[in-house]
């Protein structure tokens, strides 16, 4: 399906999409939308819509599909591949899945720091988020350190602090704040002191999980917080720590977690319900070059822990914009795609969504097979696709477009 408008028409001109379905918690029953200097200056119905002036707008017949907030994504490559081909083509490919955002992972393991030197390495950085910079999709820098080697003796984290030090050139190339990737079976001897560094300079600490026990990992969690605390290092409320890839059964496990106002990043399905409904801040991103609502789908029908559509979709947009660094010193401010009202198509909103084909619309259940629509106009819930089981991939929502701040 392709969206019907004026074919020479100027792409930043005030746009009037109609015929379709607009996700929006504001208007939740609104079938068009007016894009203006890159926001969203009307929702409304087609009804009124037909009654507008229509002289300088462009019109587009979304031909029923669905508008809604675009998803935030993960995705990462090798430092020495960081050249600005490489890079736009990874965000080239993360738009056309749906991303208006993503967290750029770079990865560089410790061996090869030490063999490049870090001149060569900030100037590597540099040249990769300034390419990612220039690009329509807003990519959160990451840096990722692999061969940490902690023994519980401060000089085995030694390479931590460099690592650090280079998130000051990489989040000045970017415009954005920068974060840290450890990998937490690495760093677990020493996590307080890398939790203490991380905190005092400012930045987000992402702990990748991986095979760690999740019983050990919140054991660790607890532990240094308390110290932290006692130290008064305790990461900022706009840098919080991410558990990426963390996940448990137990409902304790979680209850636990809570108090060290730890983020919890699901890269894959998992108890989402549980750690939802203890108030543990859960988002969630698929695999990379992973259709986003296969997660989705993965999360309503669990055998185990099920949610609604609405919340596996929140936890990929507006849980996933909430765990990002905000207001790290040395950023600038933030581009269209992370400001006000991020994940929401309201009105006011940066004009930034995808453009959806989907076969129906629906409120749905936490493992629910069937459609199920709200007829009362009250209960003002937004619709989104209806997925089938994870295995019907095949009927998945298929993208039509990705338009951010305005611009495709």
């Amino acid at each position: 399906m392709t969206l019907s408008s004026t074919p020479s028409a100027d792409r930043h001109a005030p746009r009037l999409l109609v015929n379709g379905t607009i996700h929006s918690t504001a208007e939740p029953y609104a079938e068009a939308m007016l894009v203006e200097d890159g926001q969203i200056a009307w929702l409304g119905s087609d009804e009124t819509a037909e009654r507008m002036d229509a002289s300088g707008l462009i019109r587009e017949d979304l031909d029923r599909a669905l508008v809604a907030p675009a998803f935030v994504g993960f995705t990462s490559m090798p430092l020495g591949h960081g050249d600005s081909a490489d890079i736009a083509a990874l965000l080239d490919e993360a738009q056309e899945q749906g991303y208006a955002v993503v967290r750029l992972s770079l990865q560089i393991s410790v061996e090869d720091l030490a063999a490049r030197g870090s001149g060569a390495v900030t100037a590597a950085l540099t040249r990769a988020f300034h390419a990612a910079a220039a690009h329509p999709v807003t990519a959160y820098p990451v840096v990722e350190l692999a061969g940490v080697q902690a023994d519980g003796g401060a000089p085995s984290i030694a390479p931590v602090n460099q690592l650090l030090d280079l998130l000051v050139p990489a989040q000045e190339a970017a415009g954005l704040p920068a974060a840290a990737l450890l990998h937490l079976s690495e760093v677990l001897p020493n996590l307080l002191g890398v939790r203490s560094w991380a905190a005092e300079a400012g930045h987000q600490l992402i702990l990748a999980v991986g095979d760690v026990a999740a019983a050990d990992t919140v054991d660790a969690m607890v532990t240094t917080t308390k110290h932290l605390r006692e130290l008064k290092q305790t990461p900022r409320p706009e840098t919080p720590t991410v558990l990426m890839g963390f996940d448990t059964a137990e409902r304790d496990q979680w209850e636990a977690l809570l108090n060290t106002g730890a983020h919890v990043l699901l890269s894959g399905p998992g108890h989402l319900a549980t750690a939802l409904s203890v108030g543990v801040p859960t988002s969630a991103a698929p695999p990379q070059g992973q259709n986003p609502w296969l997660l989705i789908s993965q999360h309503v029908h669990a055998e185990t822990d099920p949610v609604s559509g609405r919340a596996g979709f929140n936890a990929q947009t507006r849980g996933a914009y909430r765990s990002l660094p905000q207001g790290a010193s040395g950023t600038t401010a933030l581009p269209h795609a992370a400001q006000a009202q991020p994940g929401a198509l309201n009105l006011g909103s940066p004009a930034t969504y995808v453009v959806w084909q989907v076969e129906s619309l629906a409120v749905q259940a936490p493992h629910s097979t069937a459609a199920a629509w709200s007829t009362d106009t009250r209960a003002r819930t937004p619709l989104l696709p209806y997925l089938n089981t994870p295995e019907e991939q095949d009927r998945l929502p298929r993208i039509v477009s990705t338009v951010i701040a305005g611009s495709r």
